[in-house]
């Protein structure tokens, strides 16, 4: 049981983009139309001369029913989409739900298609029933293994980065000393900080997070100030150290000094920070590796 707990809450990525939605409904409306047309379930092959027809409906409100579900509930409900937090178990939930409504808009459309020809009915939870014994096993053994294979891959770059950073000497990086201010959005308050001070910065809403070294260099403060994190970056745009590594972090790379990784994305670790900064999933190997060297 406990192993079954831990790996539900296995990280895992929920990959937010639009396009990448359409293309899974688009998949699995396409597996659900050929499912049905090579298989012919629930008496399909008594549809003589509308078998095409009725598979490709049933294929299209799949469809339709997938890209519902997968772009709908996150406007609504941002802090369980979080692709940050996401687990398997929040992905396997997502996919139970979709079963269930896919599978309720499935049999209620398709025994009015069926009435129209003059076919019977199919009783509701029967087909639900046959929609979950389809659809959960092989879900389940999709996300066993891709978790396993996305992780692996990830976990090899990141120790190649790691290794490569090892295997030659640590450049000295050279920070400008000088100070740098920073306005708020509406200029009644500023923070003035010297750039080799600077560990991180992490958005808070429409507050910014700023920490910076302490005066004996070990421990960090954290000062907020109302800007967004696509201003900062713009004003620290010029220092080649100072990076944006993710929607919500800004961090000094001289102070990271390794990455990890797994099935959800990519992060780094610093002596100085106590939690592991997430990297955006569009960082390519060589950006990546910038990181951190």
């Amino acid at each position: 049981m406990k192993k079954i707990v831990n790996w539900l809450s296995t990280p895992y990525y929920f990959n937010p983009s639009l396009k990448f939605k359409f293309q899974v409904s688009v998949f699995m409306g396409l597996f659900v139309f050929l499912f049905l047309y090579l298989f012919k379930p629930f008496y399909i092959a008594s549809f003589v001369g509308l078998i095409l027809e009725y598979t490709s409906f049933i294929g299209l409100i799949s469809f339709l029913v997938i890209l519902f579900v997968l772009t709908i509930p996150p406007l609504f409900f941002k802090n369980y989409f979080n692709e940050d937090n996401w687990t398997i178990g929040r992905n396997l939930f997502l996919i139970k739900i979709g079963l269930f409504i896919n599978g309720s808009a499935l049999w209620y459309l398709g025994n009015l298609y069926r009435s129209y020809y003059g076919f019977g009915s199919i009783a509701y939870f029967r087909y639900l029933l046959f929609v979950y014994l389809l659809g959960t096993f092989p879900v389940i053994l999709f996300i066993f293994f891709n978790e396993r294979n996305v992780r692996d891959k990830r976990k090899k770059r990141a120790e190649d980065i790691n290794i490569l950073k090892k295997s030659k000497e640590k450049e000295q990086k050279i920070i400008i000393k000088e100070s740098i201010t920073i306005y708020s959005e509406n200029k009644k308050e500023t923070i003035n900080f010297k750039i080799q001070d600077l560990v991180y910065v992490t958005s808070q809403g429409n507050y910014a997070s700023f920490f910076l070294l302490t005066e004996y260099k070990k421990d960090l403060k954290e000062i907020i100030l109302r800007i967004t994190l696509t201003k900062i970056n713009e004003i620290l745009e010029s220092y080649n150290n100072v990076i944006r590594c993710h929607r919500s972090y800004i961090v000094n790379t001289y102070f990271i000094n390794a990455i990890s990784g797994n099935a959800r994305g990519y992060f780094l670790k610093s002596n100085k920070i106590l939690i592991e900064i997430p990297v955006s999933r569009n960082f390519k190997k060589e950006d990546l590796e910038k990181l951190i060297y």
